[in-house]
Order: structure tokens, then sequence, then C-alpha cells
């Protein structure tokens, strides 16, 4: 085998001998000017195509549905059905197979064989769309995927919805269908039985948690959805799976104070004071509740408020120990892990972080918990899964849109295939990539945003 650095050096005299072929070509330089640019352009392979050893490109998507007038106002990061289907036509159209984490696991770990082009689909949150549309155009075209479930948003109910199948075949209309929600599981049992979706871990909560008892705001009717959905989940626990219908501004104490938050399994937890959230609510009920907050310094009159309760009352806020945040961990992995096996009755020992919330004290439980392989949140330099790399570790791609706005399929498959392609060692895909990245630096996305920013993630 060529070292690499011989093999690059080669690509990059490689590239010049093509260029300086090609002007000759151009400059009428016959015969011999063409061998030259053949020639350069065989040694150019060297720096601009990499795909030994084989790369294991693994794609994260969320929702694949279409948009509907009935579709929650909530629900976002999806993905259109159509532009999905781009997405297999092109991995069948390219030789791609799909393969497991398993599959990858054992190949990274101890050289298991693998095919020659293998990818992997992940879609995380277990998005019942999953199933009436991922599911079933995955199996039209011969490959499967892998679904990250968190374990609380897993929907009750023993039995399957229609999906988009029912509609080909004729039982049912497609504006019949009900796509939006969250997988239960009867849908994890029957999907992970056909052998088409994978389920696997995405934690237990997908929440975040108070870290400090510095107060950033308070609940009012105009809170942002960032804040009031995990203070929401995290009062209303046995409604998470239906919160893109069921959340509701008054689900939450007005007043309630809003404390420095993170995702749940990146940092320690705070306990906070309850005297000082049953304080603040109490002192907004007696002034109207939700019409107290039409004062123009109602922010200020509640800030003293917290001053003055404070000063009064020792704080009773406690931060986790060091074995409760390790237990917590433990329990986010390992709970969430054990609730799907016992739904599918497969092993399920690989991790999605939500949110790409992590910190170094969960992955070194990975282990404990009988995780296998853990993803990396997209602020870290991803791995690009081949021989050589940490089993343990998964990189992973985006599977969303350059063209955000555009809802038509040839932008979509394009902007799938030059990062698929760029990922799996065709380097010179980095020239349409920059060249996208440069034209949106100038012409922002207009129109509706498939992506959103409203959806767990």
């Amino acid at each position: 085998m060529i070292p690499v650095k011989l093999k690059r050096s080669l690509g990059l005299v490689g590239c010049l001998a093509g260029i300086g072929g090609a002007a000759g070509v151009a400059l009428g330089g016959g015969p011999f000017a063409l061998g030259v640019m053949a020639a350069g352009v065989l040694l150019a392979q060297g720096l601009l195509v990499d795909i030994s050893p084989t790369k294991i490109p693994v794609v994260m998507l969320h929702s694949v549905v279409a948009k509907r007038d009935d579709k929650p106002k909530l629900f976002d990061l999806w993905c259109p059905p159509a532009m999905f289907e781009g997405y297999l036509k092109y991995l069948k159209w390219r030789g791609y197979s799909t393969i497991t984490l398993r599959q990858m696991y054992d190949h990274l770990d101890h050289g298991a064989s693998i095919p020659e082009k293998p990818v992997i689909l992940t879609f995380d949150d277990g998005y019942l769309d999953n199933w009436v549309y991922a599911a079933p155009l995955l199996e039209k075209y011969g490959f499967t995927g892998t679904v990250f479930m968190p374990s609380d948003f897993i929907q009750p109910g023993e039995e399957v919805r229609p999906t988009i199948k029912d509609v080909w075949e004729g039982r049912i209309k497609e504006e019949e269908l009900q796509p939006y929600g969250y997988l239960n599981r009867a849908e994890l049992r029957a999907a992970s039985a056909s052998g088409v979706l994978d389920i696997q871990c995405h934690g237990k909560t997908h929440t975040w948690l108070p870290v400090s008892e510095k107060v950033i705001g308070f609940h009012h009717p105009r809170t942002r959805m960032r804040d009031l959905r995990w203070m929401w989940w995290n009062r209303h626990v046995d409604r998470k799976p239906f919160w893109h219908t069921e959340l509701d501004a008054a689900g939450v104490p007005w007043g309630a104070p809003i404390y420095e938050n993170k995702l749940a399994l990146s940092h320690k937890a705070l306990q906070p004071d309850p005297g000082l959230e049953q304080h603040l609510t109490n002192y907004v009920a007696d002034r109207g509740g939700e019409s107290f907050f039409e004062e123009s310094e109602w922010w200020k009159k509640l800030s003293y408020e917290v001053e003055q309760y404070r000063a009064k009352n020792p704080t009773t806020a406690e931060l986790e120990s060091d074995e409760e945040f390790r237990e917590r961990l433990l329990d986010e992995m390992r709970g969430c892990r054990e609730a799907i096996e016992a739904i599918t009755g497969k092993e399920a020992p690989f991790m999605c972080w939500p949110n790409g919330g992590v910190c170094p004290e969960a992955f070194d439980l990975c282990k404990e918990a009988g995780i296998l392989a853990a993803t990396l949140p997209s602020r870290m330099k991803q791995p690009r899964n081949h021989l050589g790399t940490r089993p343990e570790r998964i990189g992973r791609i985006s599977g969303s849109s350059y063209f955000r706005g555009v809802l038509k399929v040839a932008p979509w498959v394009f902007s799938f295939a030059v990062k698929l392609e760029r990922n799996r060692g065709i380097v010179y895909m980095e020239i349409p990539i920059k060249a996208v990245w440069l034209y949106r630096r100038f012409v922002p996305p207009s129109g509706q945003d498939p992506h959103g920013s409203g959806a767990a993630g």
C-alpha cells in the first residue's frame, strides 16, 4: 500500500500536471499535452480521492413527513418524504448498502466484513412519521435505518397506526394518515421485528435541568419556546409524548423562575429552592395572574421579589453530589436501554446524546450502562468511521439540506450527495460544499424552513 504522504504528494504533482496539460491542450499542444493531462488526472486521485480504508457515513435525520394544514405548530425538524425518497434513489443509483450500528462497531473493533459502500441512516427522537413514512420508503428501496428513541417520549398504545404503504395499497387516503407525534410500543416492536428499523437509545428524559440558582427569567405569556418546553416537560412527564399538541403556556405557573439551565446529560443538576417559586407564583397570582405581565415594570418587580425572598430565607437549593450525578447519568443511559430492549426483545447498546449534550463523565460510564458506542456532539470533530478510529465513538453528518426553504427535490439530493461523498473520501466534493457555503453567506434561505427550531434534537 502506498504511504499516505507519498500518495498526497503524487496527488499534488498530478493536480499541477493536469492543469498544465489542460492548458497545453487549450493552446494546441496536441497528443503530448493530452497525455500529460491524462497522467495528471490519474495521479491527482491520490489527493482528491481517499476512500481507503472504507469510510462509513452515518447520516443524521429526524422527522420524515410532508407539511399539512393539520401539522402541529410546534412540530419542526422535518424532511419531506419526496426529498427523503430522493436520498434513497441516489443511494440505490450509487450502489450503497445500509448497515447497522452493530455491523459498523464489529468492523471497527475487529475488522468484521462490511459491504463495499456502506452507509447508516439514523433518525433522532423517534417520531411517529419514522413508522408512517420512513420505514415503508426504506423497505421499498431495500434499505434499513436506525431510530434513536428517548424512552420518556414513547407513546402508550398496542396498535400500529396506518402507514404510506396502506395508501399505496388503497386501504386509506394519505390525508387520513396520522404522522405527527412519537412512536408507540407496538410500532417500535413491529419496526424492530421487520428489520427495517433498528431501535437504539436517546436517553430517558431528553430535557434541560437547572444548574445554578441564577435566575435568568420568569415565566410569562411570551416565554421563548427554548425555556417553556423543558419547564413544561419536567412538570408533565407522563404527557411528554404528546407535548406537540398539549403544551400550553398556562401549564407552567405564571412567574415561575427560569434558572440557568443545561442539557440533562451535560452538567450536574440543581434542585432549586421550591419556596422561591411558590413566593413568586403567589405574588403574580395575587396581582391578576396573566394580566400582571401587562405592567411595564413586571420584570423589575419580580427581580426585586427574588432579592427580598433570598434576603429573608436561607436557601434550600442543593447541587447534585458527584455520586448523585453519576447515578442519574447511569439511569439516563441504562434506563433507556432497558426500556427499549423490553419492548423490542433486541439489544440496544448504542447511544445518541440528546441535542449533543454530554460530558466526559457520561462517556466514561457508557460501558457500565451497557453502551458499546455513542455519537459525538456536532461541536466536536467527527470521526469518519473507518478501521483505525475508535469503535466506541460514532461520527455523523447532517442529512439536512443546504437549501432550506427550497422545497424541490433536486437541490436537497445535491446537498445530501455532496456531504455523503465528501465524508466517504471524495475530497473534491469540498469544492461544491464551499461554493454553496459562500452562496448562503450572501443569499440567505427564503420561504419556509423545514428544519425549524422547535423540535427535540
